[in-house]
């Protein structure tokens, strides 16, 4: 597979690098934020961010980022999570369909429809490529303000709750986890495909909580979870419109239980049930 120069594919924006030199990132996470991963982007000197919808979700959470890429002049478009598999750069590289544009897009001529490919076409030749990591001038537009209005985020990455005795790990992303976590029951904003799977594997959690980020193509969202039951890890995901993905808090309080791996399953845990119910299970 021959990438144009510049390019760079990432099953996951946790895999991103701070000495990345590539402009222009075609990524399979979802596109939800509040500002952490396009601060994230923008130190690493990302100028253009291919992402998945994720279904798009409750609050449209799964496309929440596109502004907070612009606020920080990144160009940003999400794909249909049913043209590509989130968790899989390669298939949104290959087969992802542009449903939603910031604005800085769609002053590049972006259009909703595009394939990933068709619209990297159209903005390759507009930024300059790793030698000098600047965004060309067609890029800048008036975001000045919305930094202004736009508080900054600073956000605990996890916090530590209890639930009848037992401690909880609740955070946005899998991908704030670290060796500290091992063994613990987590509860996150992430998807659940097998990139997010990676992480909680690598970190040897008990049981994990995904977003299921609209199950998508090839049921990708959710693809995650007999590989953690492999692995010896209760898995569950909640619908995507019952919590917001890349929100912790809200996927325990109001998360619905869509899909449990066999040994969720072992725990009497079931199809819509509550997070909180299913916790006292485990």
């Amino acid at each position: 597979m021959n990438l144009p120069e510049g390019v760079i594919l990432l099953d996951s924006l946790g895999d991103l690098q701070p000495d990345n030199v590539s402009p222009v990132l075609v990524c399979a996470s979802h596109c939800g934020d509040n500002g952490t991963f396009a601060r994230k982007l923008k130190n690493c000197h990302v100028k253009a961010v291919f992402l998945n919808n994720a279904g798009i979700g409750k609050n449209q959470a799964g496309i929440s980022g596109l502004v907070h890429y612009e606020i920080e002049n990144i160009l940003a478009c999400a794909v249909d999570c049913n043209s590509a598999e989130i968790g899989v750069a390669r298939d949104t590289w290959e087969s992802g369909i542009i449903s939603h544009t910031n604005n800085l897009a769609v002053k590049a001529g972006i259009q909703t429809g595009d394939s990933v490919q068709e619209a990297v076409a159209k903005i390759i030749n507009l930024i300059d490529l790793p030698s000098s990591i600047q965004i060309n001038k067609h890029f800048e537009s008036t975001v000045n303000e919305k930094k202004e209005s736009t508080s900054k985020v600073d956000l605990k990455k996890q916090i530590q709750i209890q639930i009848e005795g037992v401690s909880i790990t609740v955070t946005d992303s899998i991908t704030f986890l670290n060796e500290n976590n091992a063994g613990d029951i987590v509860v996150c904003g992430s998807h659940g495909g097998i990139s997010a799977g990676h992480y909680a594997q690598k970190h040897g959690l008990k049981a994990v909580f995904f977003n299921d980020a609209g199950i998508g193509k090839n049921n990708a969202g959710i693809k995650g979870l007999d590989g953690l039951n492999d692995a010896g890890i209760i898995a569950c995901t909640v619908d995507c419109m019952s919590a917001e993905i890349f929100n912790g808090q809200d996927t325990l309080e109001n998360g619905i239980i869509t899909v449990c791996n066999q040994l969720a399953k072992a725990r009497n845990i079931r199809e819509m049930m509550t997070v909180k119910e299913a916790l006292k299970l485990i």
